[in-house]
């Protein structure tokens, strides 16, 4: 039997755990803009989750709760990064260099004529940083 695939698919957001919640919120503001869109409590009044809105409908979600940091083996299976594009890749840089913030991966060019970096959010997820110009084949 042949499957159909799922019509209109779109990204709507990635999940992370962070220790910090407020201090996490505060951060993707602080770094990308990113405005609190929804916050979610527990029963007990707790926080549950909160959602943060990089541009229109596209989120964050932040998790309370970690404790301890996930450690990477030398050839892992599954998650890699969240990549966010970037207008300006220097000027992104620069304004997280405000923020203490430096390339884990020194910026540079992608077979597909991309600039990119890599930084971590205070938590150590990955964040790829992604500059298309015109002309390279993932241009939208």
């Amino acid at each position: 039997m042949e499957s159909t695939p799922i019509a209109s698919v779109r990204f709507h957001h990635v999940a992370f755990r962070v220790r910090d919640l407020d201090a996490a919120v505060r951060w993707w503001g602080a770094a990308f803009g990113a405005r609190e869109a929804f916050r979610a409590t527990k029963d007990d009044g707790s926080p549950q989750l909160v959602y943060v809105e990089l541009a229109h409908g596209q989120f964050i979600e932040l998790f309370p709760g970690g404790k301890n940091a996930v450690e990477r083996p030398s050839d892992p299976v599954g998650y890699e990064h969240v990549c966010l594009l970037v207008d300006d890749l220097d000027a992104a840089l620069a304004h997280l260099a405000t923020l203490g913030v430096t390339p884990a991966v020194a910026p540079r060019t992608g077979r597909a004529n991309q600039r990119l970096a890599f930084v971590t959010d205070a938590d150590g997820n990955r964040i790829e940083l992604m500059e298309i110009p015109q002309g390279s084949p993932i241009h939208r």
